[in-house]
Parts: C-alpha cells; sequence; structure tokens
C-alpha cells in the first residue's frame, strides 16, 4: 500500500510540473522528444498552406536557436479528433513514442456537442490525463485559441470547452497554456485586428500558428 501511495505521488507530481519538467530538459544537455497531440489546430490541415504549423516552429525553435539539434518533435494531432477518440488512440498518437513532453490540445471538436457534452468532455479530460499519469510524461494541457472577433457568436460553445481545459487543470494541477486568454489579450492590446485566422474565422491561418508557437516559447523562457 506504501509502494502504490509512493507511485501514485511519483505519477502526480511528473503530470503537474509539465512546465517546470520542459524548462529542466531545455536547460540540459540530454535529447528530448516532444509530442504535439490533439485536434484539427495541431494538425494544422488547411490552415497553413505551405506554412509551418506552431509544433514546426516550436522544432525549429529547439534546433536553432537552443542548439538542441537531436530533439525530435512529433505532431499527431487528428483533424477533427474528439476526447473519446483520442483516449481510444491514445498508444498510437503518444505513448509509443516515449516522449518527455506532451502538449495536448482538445475542444475545438468536442465543442459540437454543445452543452450536453461538457460532463463527458471534462471526464473523459481527467481520464486522459489519468492514463498520461502512469507514462510520467510531463503533460502541458493547451487551450485552443480563440475565433476572430467577427466571429466570437459562432464560437461561444467552444469558449465554454477551453473553460473546461482551463477547470480541469487548475483542479488536478496540470501544467497549462491558456491560448484562448493570450488571444484575447493581445487582441486588446492591438491598434488593429491581426490577421490570425483562416477564411472562416474559427481556425488560426499561418500567421496565427506563429503566435501560438510565440506563446508555447513564452512558457518555457530560459533560467
Amino acid at each position: 500500500m506504501v509502494m502504490q501511495h509512493a507511485n501514485q505521488r511519483e505519477q502526480a507530481e511528473a503530470i503537474g510540473s509539465g512546465l517546470e519538467k520542459a524548462r529542466t530538459i531545455l536547460d540540459g544537455t540530454r535529447s528530448a522528444t516532444w509530442v504535439f497531440t490533439g485536434d484539427t489546430v495541431v494538425q494544422g490541415a488547411g490552415q497553413t498552406g505551405a506554412g509551418r504549423t506552431f509544433s514546426e516552429h516550436f522544432g525549429d525553435h529547439l534546433r536553432n536557436k537552443l542548439r538542441r539539434l537531436l530533439d525530435v518533435v512529433v505532431n499527431t494531432g487528428v483533424p477533427n479528433s474528439r476526447a473519446e477518440n483520442f483516449l481510444k488512440t491514445l498508444d498510437w498518437r503518444v505513448t509509443r513514442f516515449a516522449p518527455e513532453v506532451v502538449f495536448l490540445m482538445l475542444g475545438s471538436a468536442d465543442a459540437a456537442s454543445g452543452p450536453a457534452g461538457r460532463t463527458r468532455f471534462r471526464e473523459l479530460l481527467n481520464e486522459i490525463i489519468d492514463a498520461l499519469a502512469e507514462s510520467k510524461t510531463a503533460l502541458i494541457l493547451q487551450t485552443p485559441p480563440t475565433a476572430r472577433p467577427d466571429r466570437k457568436a459562432d464560437a461561444k460553445g467552444l469558449s465554454m470547452y477551453a473553460g473546461l481545459v482551463r477547470d480541469v487543470a487548475a483542479e488536478r494541477g496540470i501544467a497549462l497554456i491558456d491560448h484562448w486568454s493570450l488571444f484575447e489579450e493581445r487582441l486588446a492590446q492591438a491598434d488593429s485586428e491581426p490577421d490570425w485566422w483562416s477564411a472562416g474565422g474559427q481556425l488560426p491561418n499561418v500567421r496565427g500558428h506563429v503566435e501560438l508557437a510565440r506563446q508555447v516559447v513564452e512558457a518555457l523562457p530560459p533560467r
């Protein structure tokens, strides 16, 4: 029983200290595997054209800025992937790579379920956290970015799901990069509306992915 509690404590510490562990990795010399996973925003299909996704920009930051030439960045985002599907494919999309750090963004597809799906989404997010805790990887949750201002009314449901990600992260002590709030803050400070969204106004375009990458990098400042 003592050993079981010790293992649970170690798992919780590994998951809950995601940003701190990532910073420790960046301070060291040992190579690492970084997995970015989740839904449409992560996958980037149809959003960036020939441009790069935010995970690719992060990979460039690792190699060119930090000179971490042997680090591996894997993107296993799947368009329209919901939390339930993600949990079923967790081994294929995450754990088989034995990553040191996992960035997880979900909610964009699940938001289509509306208010009726929120309780189940919260349950699934907790199940995903529990499953990843067994691997002792460092987990960093991400909220999806906000929609373009003129499409906010259409994205009202998505804001609720972003809030659920925020709530679960706080309840479980999980590291979080709150892209939704960071986009809102940048919008409030901008003199004019940034060109961050694809034609539909719901998903980030190539410049929006640059902004997402900037927010990830700023969440992991050098010591």
